[in-house]
């Protein structure tokens, strides 16, 4: 569970959120939208406790946290790694001396077919589109089993078709693996199966019900 209690943010003395108070449940689906600028970032990284509340107080439950930003490109993009060596990268364990080849294989294989990039697992990186990509990290993110994923415009640089296929995925995965998510999209049409969705905007947080009508948190 993911608590934010009477939480503000400002940055350089200037007022980003105010006055912040929501509750995300264990297994939730949870959209955010939001106009550039408004915040919907810099809500995440509090979430994710990347950056401190100036004021306010989060609680987290969560333990294992993923996080897959918006940008098109990979860390691992540079180096001559086929697309299943760097998913298992997600895998890098605390303790590098124990490594069990065949759990880590096998894991790594289950998430490619859960994303739909299976048949891409022997290519290199470098030779994907940016929306692959986008799905490489996806998956990368889901390998290690976290509880928690935050996805931040994760379909930017996909077509059409991408696209949809990527929300068919995202939606699956949720219902399959009972994860907490949270998707930050500028379109309300990707979040059709969300449990909840909150509109970032003007510094406030606020409740999105019944299409267009907003209600205070």
């Amino acid at each position: 569970m993911i608590e934010l209690k009477d939480v503000s943010f400002s940055f350089k003395k200037e007022p980003v959120l105010q006055n912040i108070n929501l509750t995300i449940a264990d297994g939730a689906f949870i959209g955010v939208i939001g106009p550039n600028g408004a915040g919907k970032t810099t809500l995440i990284r509090l979430i994710l406790g990347i950056l401190k509340p100036t004021s306010g107080k989060i609680a987290r439950t969560d333990k294992k946290i993923s996080y897959v930003s918006q940008t098109t490109s990979l860390n691992d993009s540079s180096f001559p790694s086929s697309v299943e060596e760097v998913v298992a990268l997600g895998l890098a364990s605390n303790k590098p001396f124990i490594f069990d080849f065949n759990s880590k294989k096998k894991r790594t294989e289950e998430v490619l077919k859960d994303v739909g990039i299976y048949d891409l697992r022997k290519k290199l990186v470098s030779e994907l589109s940016g929306g692959q990509l986008q799905k490489v990290k996806i998956a990368k993110a889901l390998v290690s089993s976290p509880s928690l994923v935050v996805l931040d415009e994760p379909d930017a640089g996909m077509d059409e078709k991408s696209h949809e296929k990527l929300i068919e995925t995202i939606n699956m995965l949720h219902e399959k693996k009972k994860i907490t998510v949270i998707f930050i999209s500028h379109h309300m049409d990707d979040l059709t199966n969300a449990d909840h969705i909150f509109l970032v905007e003007n510094g406030k947080v606020t409740s999105v019900q019944e299409g267009e009508k907003y209600v205070s948190i």
